[in-house]
């Protein structure tokens, strides 16, 4: 579900430790590269439908909080703040569905987290 919209476009700034070969770019170490979050969680090979949205998906863990030393520390506390919020939205909000159409949803740019620039909904 935490599935960042679209890919492309910031990054999180780091510094590669070691000399590193990705496809045909060599990255040397000490260079500044820029991890694009929003491409995560969308190989095709992992994740089926990888660019569809849909609120029921399981399967392999993501990596939205980070991995390893870089795990969000808050990520325990955003995981159960989203369940709660999501599973009353069904019962308090029978009739809710999108108040427009799908293709009319915009993707915020200019911004490391992505995301929409609204959500108009109606019930």
């Amino acid at each position: 579900m935490l599935r960042a919209p679209g890919r492309g476009g910031g990054g999180i700034p780091r510094y590669a430790r070691s000399d590193l070969q990705i496809g045909e770019v060599t990255v040397r170490a000490g260079e500044l590269v820029l991890l694009d979050n929003r491409a995560a969680n969308h190989d095709p090979a992992v994740f089926a439908g990888p660019d569809r949205f849909d609120v029921a998906r399981h399967g392999p863990a993501h990596l939205s909080f980070g991995h390893g030393g870089h795990y969000c520390l808050g990520a325990p506390l955003a995981r159960i703040e989203l369940q709660a919020v999501f599973s009353q939205l069904p019962a308090r909000f029978p009739t809710m569905r999108l108040a427009v159409p799908v293709e009319q949803l915009r993707v915020r740019s200019g911004t490391l987290t992505g995301g929409l620039t609204e959500l108009p909904v109606t019930w």
